[in-house]
């Protein structure tokens, strides 16, 4: 019976995988799912493909990904709807752990904090929050060379439910996901500060490589495991034949003209932004005057 749940907020390609291959290797009594629920095909080649689209469809749909409907119903404040996907996975859930005797439930997903937090947050009595972040003009490099459709994740910057909210008709594809980023963390702002949020942890994209600061995370979230002692990068875009995450003169411009463009109320919350900012100063003054 799960009594401990833990769930991600993040903007994604922040090290989900990682983080995943370090609790299925090393955890005990933990039930982790990686964007769940995922699907394993069986066919091969074209068939599998369309095997994807069948069960994305009509079993492991979007909705309960947290994709399609969900991202709409957020928009919109359907939350009877969201209630509804959010208990058909609590369902799911607590099967598994009945057959394999979990007691902590890690949902590590980019889409809980897109819309599915509103209704585990009505369901449960309690829960904790590990906000997973990565630099974010690194997120945003990493997004762009995989080449993905920003709004298959995303609602649109001006939605009425976002926090963040942004004229984005002049929008690069990159201001759209370093506004994600920043979307993300103010949500997770306000999520954290909920009287039923036990514990709300920050971990850094960079910390996932540190066995024990791994070690003390996993302690403080009550999760018994293993020693921790080699950890290993997941889901890399080298790993995928994509160009390595590296910063370019476009990307800091991008990331400069989005700064300024940020409404000054919010500044002083996205202080991981301004950490990035100093970060890469010395390549910002360098282009500033091309």
């Amino acid at each position: 019976m799960i009594n401990n749940y833990i769930f991600t907020v993040t903007a994604g390609r922040s090290g989900q995988a990682t983080l995943y291959y370090i609790l299925q290797k090393y955890s005990q009594g933990c039930l982790s799912a990686f964007e769940a629920p995922n699907i394993n095909t069986k066919l091969p080649g074209f068939l599998g493909d369309l095997e994807k689209r069948i069960r994305r469809n009509f079993i492991e749909t979007n909705e309960l990904l947290g994709r399609g409907k969900i991202l709409t119903a957020f928009n919109e404040s359907q939350n009877d709807y969201i209630e509804k996907i959010v208990q058909k996975r609590l369902i799911k859930i607590n099967k598994q752990s009945s057959k394999t005797h979990e007691n902590t439930y890690f949902d590590i997903s980019k889409f809980y904090a897109r819309g599915l937090h509103m209704g585990f947050n009505k369901i449960l009595d309690e829960f904790s929050l590990v906000f997973l972040v990565r630099d974010p003009l690194l997120n945003m490099r990493s997004y762009l060379n995989r080449n993905k459709n920003f709004f298959l994740d995303n609602s649109i910057p001006e939605a009425k439910n976002n926090i963040l909210r942004m004229n984005s008709k002049n929008f690069s594809k990159g201001e759209f996901y370093l506004w994600s980023w920043s979307e993300i963390l103010l949500r997770y702002k306000r999520m954290s500060e909920c009287r039923k949020v036990k514990k709300a942890i920050v971990i850094k994209n960079d910390d996932l490589m540190h066995p024990n600061k791994i070690s003390k995370i996993l302690d403080t979230l009550n999760i018994q495991h293993r020693k921790i002692c080699k950890i290993e990068k997941k889901n890399t875009n080298e790993e995928k034949g994509l160009l390595a995450t590296k910063v370019y003169k476009e990307d800091v411009l991008i990331f400069k003209r989005f700064i300024s463009r940020i409404p000054s109320k919010y500044i002083n919350d996205l202080k991981y932004m301004q950490e990035s900012l100093k970060i890469h100063k010395k390549n910002i003054e360098k282009y500033q005057n091309n």
